[in-house]
């Protein structure tokens, strides 16, 4: 099997480039955006001077700031209509991943026939396909580091009727521009540091550690995927402390991109049973959700990825001389623990997940791609016991 990689995203990235959005967006030809955010970077005060850069550029601005977490279909929908009525040609997200994801749905609707509905739902939301019509320009400024969606081809959606995070892929919706200012994170607070930043150290562990990273191994995505482990090690917890370190944000910047060009070869069970948490119990902290499986993740699949678990234990600081791979995965499981305790990571239960939804969250899973693509399959009993001990601690 053939691995194959594209990237036809633009990355500019550096403090103050954010200043450049009215120049890149008048490059695409366009003359009205949709800018797409919502309230919390709004009210920090960060989309007032994009907002006036891309009219200082000429081009005429409309503005949507009702995005929210997980963003809900309704919200797809409202802003749709929205842009339906106006008719941007081009689009710029400013957020975090739910303000990417919801630019890219928008902008998949907008010219397209149906609704996301119509383009999503298979095999748990996942389904890979080419639009009909081809989409707007998407300029994406992002102001977490964490999700990766400003250079992902797939937009994250909720559909609350049915319990389901629905995952829309296409090469389509991979945004023209990205445009990473660790200026903008600055003021970003340390529980949102800590969770966006813990997904993308779960993007670049189950990418190295998924069923297609089995069948399809890629020196250069392990490469990725170990550059933003090594950078969420050494910047996460700094950036955690001090929001206005610079160097520590710019490194989080880059393992955020870069831990999703690592995943490129799939997920693990991190993000399938983070999925079906947030799905069945509506709890909306996706980075702590997928982080808080990990540690377990990595133990149950150590033993398929010998060579990737010892380097992952290096990048640690452990000593694993003379051990097997299941033993190299139980410490790496113990120091990704204590790595969890330094950034501050709640347990389920201060999350608010009920036990009592074990069932139905061991339903989803196992129904989720990764799950059914995994190298092993976890049993039921041992997803219940992950969430037990995820519980308590």
């Amino acid at each position: 099997m053939a691995y194959e990689f594209s990237l036809s995203t633009k990355i500019i990235i550096g403090e103050g480039c954010s200043g450049q959005v009215g120049e890149k967006a008048a490059a695409t030809g366009a003359k009205k955006v949709m800018c797409i955010f919502d309230k919390g970077v709004l009210d920090a005060g960060i989309v007032g001077p994009i907002l006036e850069n891309l009219e200082g550029a000429g081009i005429k601005v409309i503005q949507y700031g009702g995005v929210l977490p997980d963003p809900p279909m309704e919200v797809i929908e409202e802003c749709t209509g929205i842009a339906k009525h106006t008719k941007p040609d081009a689009f710029v997200a400013i957020g975090g991943g739910s303000s990417i994801d919801t630019a890219k749905a928008v902008n998949a609707n907008l010219g397209n026939p149906g609704s996301l509905k119509d383009h999503a739902i298979n095999l748990n939301g996942l389904k890979i396909l080419p639009f009909d019509n081809p989409l707007n320009p998407l300029l994406v400024l992002p102001t977490t580091a964490g999700t990766g969606s400003e250079v992902s081809p797939s937009s994250v959606v909720t559909d609350k009727e049915i319990k389901i995070k629905m995952s829309v892929m296409s090469p389509d919706l991979q945004p023209d521009i990205a445009i990473i200012d660790p200026a903008l994170m600055k003021g970003l607070p340390p529980h949102i540091t800590a969770s966006t930043g813990l997904d993308a150290f779960s993007h670049a562990v189950e990418g190295l550690m998924g069923g297609l990273a089995l069948f399809t191994p890629s020196p250069m995505r392990e490469s990725f995927s170990f550059t933003a482990i090594g950078l969420v090690l050494k910047s996460l917890v700094p950036s955690i402390k001090d929001g206005n370190n610079i160097q520590a944000r710019s490194d989080m910047a880059y393992a955020a991109f870069l831990s999703i060009l690592g995943a490129n070869g799939g997920l693990s069970l991190g993000h399938t049973i983070g999925h079906a948490i947030g799905e069945v119990s509506d709890i909306h902290n996706h980075g702590f959700l997928c982080a808080s499986i990990i540690p377990y993740n990595v133990h149950f699949l150590a033993g398929h990825f010998p060579t990737q678990i010892r380097k992952l234990a290096s990048l640690m600081g452990l000593d694993v001389a003379g051990k097997s791979p299941s033993e190299i995965g139980s410490d790496v499981k113990q120091a990704i623990k204590e790595f969890y305790k330094a950034c501050g990571v709640p347990t389920l239960k201060e999350m608010g997940l009920n036990l009592s939804d074990g069932e139905e969250i061991v339903h989803h899973t196992t129904s989720g791609i990764w799950c059914m693509l995994a190298p092993q399959k976890p049993t039921k009993e041992e997803i219940l016991g992950w969430l037990q001990q995820a519980y308590e601690k």
